[in-house]
């Protein structure tokens, strides 16, 4: 099952999720806000890369784990060992999880079936076990950007705006919290899958399709 994972630019609490790297006119106080909760990993390959006219570089705070950020507006969610698996979990399976995300392109609207029209690529991507969240960096190459008619998310970027990114994942099946049905194709879902999704039951239960060893591919 192909998955369309939408979130805004901003969280709830008005933390900023997409940030140009090396915007210019940001503050040394924003600079500091974003810093301050990155894994370390990223910080330190941060300080490694070399800006370039002709690359733009993209932090985003991709997804969190379910545990501690719930589903999202689509009522997917992912725990916490299916972003980050165990070295273990993966001997004899396919690799699943946040480090897939290196096999995904960037497009926009999920235009993804030719790879040569994707105009970026991951350069990092690392699971924050503090913060219990993906965290990556893109490059986005200003050309290709330009040449398939995206100037303008260039320019949001470039402006300090925090565009709304969509990811695409791959699922064998997800399951139902409440019903625990498994539902291979949208056309297998339950009765709280077609029509509850992100309701909260008279008990206390929340609805929501787990989605267990995802297989990231897509930036939109």
């Amino acid at each position: 099952m192909d998955k369309l994972l939408t979130f805004e630019g901003t969280s709830d609490t008005g933390e900023q999720l997409i940030y140009n790297l090396f915007q210019e006119d940001a503050t040394e106080h924003e600079k500091l806000a974003y810093a301050s909760s990155l894994d370390p990993r990223v910080a330190l390959h941060i300080r490694g890369i070399s800006p370039s006219p002709e690359k733009l570089y993209v932090l985003v705070n991709a997804l969190g784990a379910g545990e501690y950020y719930g589903s999202n507006i689509n009522g997917d969610y992912f725990d916490e060992a299916d972003l980050n698996p165990a070295a273990e979990a993966l001997v004899g399976d396919r690799l699943f999880g946040f480090q897939t995300f290196y096999n995904s392109g960037v497009y926009r609207h999920h235009k993804n079936k030719d790879k040569t029209r994707s105009y970026g690529k991951v350069k990092f991507a690392v699971y924050n076990p503090r913060m219990h969240r993906v965290e990556l960096i893109i490059e986005i190459d200003r050309e290709k950007a330009e040449e398939f008619g995206h100037g303008m998310l260039v320019a949001q970027l470039d402006a300090g705006e925090s565009p709304a990114v969509s990811m695409g994942c791959r699922v064998a099946f997800d399951v139902c919290s409440i019903c625990h049905n498994k539902s291979r194709t949208q056309r297998d879902y339950c009765k709280h899958a077609k029509s509850m999704m992100n309701v909260t039951l008279p008990d206390g239960r929340k609805v929501f399709v787990r989605n267990p060893k995802p297989r990231f591919f897509d930036l939109s």
